[in-house]
This record gives C-alpha cells, sequence and structure tokens, in this order.
C-alpha cells in the first residue's frame, strides 16, 4: 500500500506532465494557424538576406530605438513572424499575426507551464521551444502587480539574443504605458 505522499508526489508529477503536455499542443495549434494563414504567400522582413549576413558575420548587434510604437514594429525589428503579448495570469494582452483565439489558449497553457515550473523553483525567465523552427517565451520587466510575458515564433534576431528581443518588447511596453 502506497503512502499519502507518495501519492502526493505521483499525482503533482501527473499534473506536471499534463500541463506540459497542453502548453506544447497550444504552441503546435499556433504555429499551424500562422502556416495557413500565410500558406501561398511569401513572408518577407524588411532587411535583406545580404544585411543579416553580414551583421551575423561580423557580429554587429542593431541598436534598439528609443522607442517602439507597434508590437508590429517590434515584429519587424526582431524579424518575427508571430507575437503574443500576455500576463502571468495567462490573459492576452496583445496579438500580432495570430487570431485572439488562438493566441488566448497558447497564452494560457504557456502561463500555466511558467507558474508550474516557477513553483517547482526552475528558472522561466526566458524558455526555448526548438522544433522545426525556433519559438521562446521571454519574461519582461514586472509592470505594477503584471508580469508580462511573449511569445515569440521564429526570427532570426530572437534565435541567436533572447536578451536583444527582451529589451525590444520591453521598449514597447514601456512606450504604451508612457501613452497613458
Amino acid at each position: 500500500m502506497l503512502s499519502l505522499g507518495v501519492i502526493n508526489f505521483l499525482f503533482a508529477v501527473a499534473l506536471a506532465i499534463t500541463s506540459l503536455l497542453f502548453a506544447t499542443a497550444a504552441l503546435i495549434l499556433a504555429i499551424k494557424s500562422f502556416r495557413r494563414t500565410v500558406k501561398g504567400r511569401v513572408v518577407k522582413t524588411l532587411m535583406g538576406a545580404y544585411g543579416e549576413a553580414v551583421e551575423r558575420s561580423l557580429g554587429i548587434r542593431r541598436l534598439p530605438m528609443r522607442r517602439v510604437n507597434s508590437l508590429a514594429e517590434a515584429a519587424v525589428i526582431l524579424g518575427a513572424e508571430i507575437l503574443v503579448l500576455f500576463d502571468n495570469q495567462g490573459l492576452i494582452i496583445e496579438t500580432y499575426n495570430m487570431s485572439k483565439e488562438y493566441g488566448a489558449r497558447a497564452a494560457a497553457s504557456l502561463a500555466e507551464l511558467i507558474n508550474m515550473l516557477k513553483g517547482l523553483g526552475f528558472p522561466a525567465e526566458i524558455l526555448i521551444f526548438k522544433n522545426s523552427g525556433t519559438s521562446l517565451v521571454v519574461e519582461l520587466r514586472k509592470v505594477g502587480d503584471v508580469t508580462p510575458y511573449c511569445l515569440i515564433i521564429g526570427g532570426s534576431a530572437t534565435a541567436e539574443d533572447a536578451e536583444y528581443a527582451r529589451e525590444i518588447l520591453q521598449r514597447y511596453v514601456e512606450s504604451v504605458i508612457s501613452r497613458r
């Protein structure tokens, strides 16, 4: 007969695995929904391949602008295909290039995963998912009682420098706050 402590531990492990599966499923849904919206079109960034190659070979890091006015502008700077800004409760704040429905599902699942990882003592400031492309979740500086996070799917700048992506997104959040 199993003791109560062992049963609680097994229940916690099963709950953690289930939460991880939900977060992975939400991320897969987000990527599939993006592929459906882009099907038949070619996504281009403002910076050409030559500029990216020179920048990468010389190790030059683009300096962030003083103010990032929109999430779309942040996506262009990062070269990201999808951005989803959400809070630590899983409530969606804003999305770029993703429907609100899929963004809300992904945000809720990722917030649950982040809270679970933090509860277990793991660092969760930057989570990187590597499949066919690179996706990551970055934690931004706290605003009042809310800790904003951003899901970034795609982007050459994010794959190499997550701190740079965090700086750009933090500048966007600060510009939104300063306008109010």
